[in-house]
């Protein structure tokens, strides 16, 4: 900053170059002739310059023309990149950029050649002091400038330099310390409102993970319960599964035998069927028989009382002989054959019958079995599902806690470093107190030493001007100016 420039630059200009030449702030130019003591004055810094100027005329051409000296001086220390503030004159090329820079019609040509006939320099001259420009300028008498007297107040000029020094290094630094405390304040005021949303978002992103957390507990006992309970039921499923199984079994078994029996009995059948169709011709032709027996019985009956006595009494006896004859054996087989075709029948039915239970029930035992193990399959599938919830869970529940504990880290570290920026701030704002009193303190002696007669005027305008540049990086509050 310019604090910073202007510390250097008072520096710079305390030390002539190392020549045997006298200080920079010295009341006598060294030198057998005046054109020794101007070479001397030239290769003095151009503040130095300017200040001996303003000093040897500063009630004619000094205290008017004392801000456009500082502005000429400040503009050749920008100029030359090479030295700044330790610089004592410029190249020709600098030196035109100078002129432009203050719309000067003189050109550097013209300055030497007044410079030349009035014996200020001789005719090899390749560098353009400020000294130079001046006499030019304002038709200064060089020999007048020379020699002319800077003031009986060296003493007073160097206390007042020295406080001037020492109110702007300590301006510079509180300066300094206080735009870095400011900085880290800010720096750490917006870290701890980040940390402290972090925090929130952390503490948010946790509860949240807890709810998640609880809810998968919850599901995962929900699964366990139905785990169990699918469990308990596969086992009964299970158990019935055996149970149906034999049952199965048992049942293919019976179908086998009952294939095995339906089989015999369809050959059976066959063979009753044949019987009975034996039979039932056996049962036609005994009924034929017992119908013809019986209209036999019949015809004798009614021959027995029609007719002639002796075709009645014949008809009788033909009756008799019928009568005598026993028809028992022939009505006990066809009952036994009645009989036992039913009774073939009946088995027959039987078989069949159990036979198509015994596949029903097996296949309603597989269906069972197929269903339990379905059941088991997906409620081990939910306890499956349920356990790595909860674990997906349980792992974004330590990582947010983790980022918590982060955030909570972070934010406490923001909080101690806006304490130290605070300290700093607060460092910075005692030095800039300090630096300010010796500002106005230096005001004051100046004030006081020129009111004395006799002073070097130039002197204490040159350090004035820079009390006033100083004030500038000062509180408007604290008897700072605007910039």
């Amino acid at each position: 900053g310019h604090v910073v420039l202007w510390h250097t630059f008072l520096q710079t200009t305390q030390s002539p170059p190392q020549n045997n030449m006298a200080d920079n702030t010295g009341n006598v130019l060294p030198g057998a002739t005046d054109f020794d003591k101007l070479e001397y004055l030239c290769q003095r810094t151009y503040k130095a310059q300017a200040v001996w100027f303003l000093n040897a005329f500063w009630d004619t051409i000094g205290e008017r023309e004392a801000e456009n000296l500082w502005n000429y001086v400040h503009k050749a220390v920008e100029i030359d990149l090479d030295h700044r503030e330790a610089g004592t004159h410029l190249n020709e090329m600098e030196a035109h950029r100078l002129l432009e820079s203050f719309d000067e019609t003189m050109t550097v040509r013209e300055m030497r050649t007044y410079l030349r006939q009035h014996g200020a320099i001789g005719e090899r001259v390749k560098n353009v002091p400020l000294t130079h420009w001046w006499i030019a300028k304002y038709k200064a008498d060089w020999a007048v400038l020379v020699n002319a007297p800077q003031g009986d107040n060296k003493e007073a000029i160097e206390k007042a330099q020295a406080m001037l020094e020492s109110a702007q290094a300590a301006l510079n630094e509180a300066t300094a310390r206080a735009n870095e405390a400011a900085n880290a304040l800010r720096q750490a005021i917006a870290a701890e409102d980040a940390a402290k949303a972090r925090e929130a978002e952390a503490k948010a992103a946790e509860a949240a993970a807890v709810a998640r957390e609880d809810s998968a507990k919850s599901a995962e006992a929900a699964a366990v319960s139905r785990e169990q309970a699918a469990k308990s039921a596969e086992a009964a499923a299970k158990a019935a599964e055996e149970q149906a199984h034999a049952r199965a079994e048992a049942a293919k078994a019976s179908e086998e035998a009952a294939h095995t029996r339906k089989e015999e009995l369809a050959a059976k059948e066959i063979e009753l069927e044949a019987a009975q169709a034996e039979l039932e011709a056996a049962l036609a032709e005994l009924k034929a028989q017992e119908d013809a027996y019986n209209a036999k019985t019949a015809e004798l009956t009614k021959k027995s009382e029609e007719g002639g006595v002796v075709s009645r009494n014949r008809a009788k006896n033909e009756l008799a002989q019928h009568l005598a004859e026993d028809p028992l054996p022939l009505r006990r087989a066809k009952i036994t054959m009645e009989a036992a075709v039913k009774k073939a029948d009946r088995a027959r039915n039987a078989v069949a019958t159990a036979r198509v239970d015994a596949e029903a029930a097996a296949e309603q035992a597989s269906k069972d079995r197929a269903a339990a193990e379905q059941a088991a399959a997906e409620a081990t599938s939910a306890r499956q599902a349920a356990e790595q919830s909860r674990a997906a869970a349980e792992k974004a529940r330590a990582e947010a806690t983790a980022a918590r504990q982060a955030a909570e880290q972070s934010r406490a570290a923001a909080e101690q470093a806006r304490a130290h920026s605070e300290q700093a701030k607060a460092a910075a704002d005692a030095a800039r107190q300090e630096a300010e009193r010796q500002v106005a303190a230096a005001e004051a002696f100046l004030q006081e030493e020129k009111a004395k007669p006799g002073q070097a005027y130039g002197a204490l305008w040159w350090i004035e001007r820079e009390l006033f540049e100083a004030k500038k990086y000062m509180p408007t509050s604290k008897g700072g100016i605007a910039k």
